[in-house]
């Protein structure tokens, strides 16, 4: 019993540490499922701990769940490629448009990449469409 114990306090505390030292992390709440021919425009956030201004880069992209081959012109993804500037205690805030085309049918994923000086996050998601 102790050691179980033990093992759950080290996990949960080398979480928070791990958390804690995470120099940069994109934030984003995925449509939980979305209609044939209907735009969504996805709001992200990128947080960080840097102390200097530094430029950085945000990509989305759009892959067909099943294949994962790019969607993003079928997608109507206008703005894959958002540049920002790291402000000491500032998250950057970002929007991506898109429209779910007609004729798609399926799952299609969602991949984010925030990237500065060689430092990545990335985040996916997988949403379900549904005919109109």
């Amino acid at each position: 019993m102790k050691c179980a114990t033990l093992f759950f306090c080290f996990y949960f505390m080398s979480f928070f540490v791990i958390a804690q030292t995470t120099k940069l992390s994109i934030h984003a709440t995925p449509p939980i499922i979305l209609k044939a021919g209907e735009a969504h425009t996805l709001k992200v956030s990128v947080s960080h701990n840097f102390k200097t201004e530094q430029t950085g880069n945000l990509i989305l992209s759009l892959l067909n769940n099943k294949t994962q081959q790019s969607v993003d012109g079928w997608f109507l993804n206008v703005f894959p490629f958002q540049y920002f500037t790291t402000i000491a205690g500032t998250a950057f805030d970002a929007e991506f448009p898109f429209t779910v085309p007609d004729a798609f049918d399926g799952k299609f994923d969602i991949l984010l990449i925030a990237e500065v000086d060689k430092i990545k996050d990335s985040i996916r998601f997988t949403v379900p469409t549904r005919k109109k």
